[in-house]
């Protein structure tokens, strides 16, 4: 008596994130995969809860490798993750623990010469700072980003210019919303803030963490933002930018350019001052591009614009602030790592900074959670 072949269907577990970032990270390739980097970027926006997280630290784990082809590979996915994944993945990038890692292998005295590697990390240091820290609505959930890049700049390091191109992806390009869309945008965010708390768990984060519960819940209804009020505030200042460009478009100011210009040139001719003459000449060029420009637009040619001459010369200068501030949190760097600590700071007696330390008392102890090795 024969019963057959018992038949047992075969059940094919899905690819994790992990298998997923492994394939966009093999060596073998010597390109990088867009398309599955794209893949990778979207399944960590559909699936969320602990994909951010999982996702940022496996490609770290990649950028440190020793072969730099995989870095490479896994520095293209990163910066993609970071452009599409919006703020649950911007959270775990702005983490001590990820941006220790990140520069993991950067040496205590900067290179004369940065590898590519290096550089390219140094670059999205510097990009992040100028956008996502800049224009987020939930920036200081990101300072830790803010925090390293002071950190780089004191231990030496030079951050490449920042690539306006590849910035403006990061810039939000329609700050308008909807009081529903605004919302919505906060409850997300509030609840991958959340998740990362609860997954900390220390008591102070913990603490926080059931201030944010209340306010989801809507236990305060006074906690509550008012999204109507800031809708109206980014239509109040879209009408500003309107109303400007339209004083600007005015024809009185046209001629009130075109009016100088002869007098500009004749004080060309007259002045024997170097310096004065180079301003005048930047001036004259500026208005000369304006004035072409308006023209343009006036005869319906739309155009990028040449590049715009450099305004008259000013001696206003600026000064970068080093104080830091990374809160109460008690997180020490591994033994072997570098700490930033008062020693450090020398004889500076006539900086500013050791004027705001004396302000503020330990100001350089505050990175004491940033390192590298």
């Amino acid at each position: 008596m024969s019963f057959g072949t018992l038949q047992i269907p075969s059940i094919i577990p899905k690819p994790t994130i992990q298998a997923y970032i492994e394939r966009a990270c093999n060596p073998q390739m010597f390109e990088p995969d867009l398309a599955l980097d794209l893949e990778i970027a979207d399944l960590i926006n559909q699936k969320k809860q602990n994909y951010p997280r999982d996702a940022a630290f496996h490609i770290v784990k990649f950028i440190n490798h020793r072969n730099p082809i995989v870095s490479m590979l896994a520095l293209t996915l990163l910066d993609i993750c970071v452009k599409n994944c919006g703020y649950p993945f911007h959270l775990q990038i702005a983490t001590k623990e990820f941006l220790n890692e990140l520069v993991k292998k950067f040496p205590d005295k900067p290179p004369i010469v940065p590898n590519p590697i290096q550089m390219r990390i140094l670059g999205f240091i510097q990009e992040w700072k100028s956008t996502i820290c800049t224009t987020s609505r939930h920036k200081d959930d990101l300072r830790h980003i803010n925090d390293m890049h002071r950190l780089l700049l004191y231990k030496g390091y030079i951050f490449p210019e920042l690539d306006d191109k590849s910035a403006a992806v990061l810039n939000p390009t329609e700050t308008l919303k909807s009081p529903d869309e605004l919302e919505e945008e906060d409850r997300a965010a509030q609840a991958a803030k959340l998740q990362e708390l609860i997954r900390r768990g220390t008591p102070a984060d913990l603490e926080e963490a059931n201030e944010l519960m209340k306010i989801m819940a809507g236990y305060d209804p006074e906690q509550k933002p008012n999204y109507k009020m800031q809708a109206n505030e980014e239509l109040e200042r879209i009408q500003r930018k309107t109303n400007l460009l339209n004083d600007m478009l005015d024809n009185d100011l046209v001629q009130a350019c075109k009016g100088v210009q002869p007098k500009i040139q004749k004080f060309i001719s007259e002045e024997d001052d170097v310096e004065s003459v180079e301003r005048l000449l930047s001036l004259n060029d500026l208005i000369n591009t304006v004035l072409k420009r308006y023209d343009d637009i006036s005869k319906g040619i739309f155009k990028e614009s040449e590049e715009t001459p450099n305004p008259p010369p000013s001696s206003t200068t600026a000064s970068d602030s080093w104080l830091i501030d990374l809160g109460d949190d008690e997180q020490h760097p591994p033994q072997g790592q570098i700490q930033i600590s008062d020693d450090l700071l020398g004889d500076q007696n006539n900086s500013s900074l050791e004027n705001d330390k004396a302000k503020t008392g330990t100001a350089m102890d505050d990175l004491i959670g940033l390192s590298f090795n």
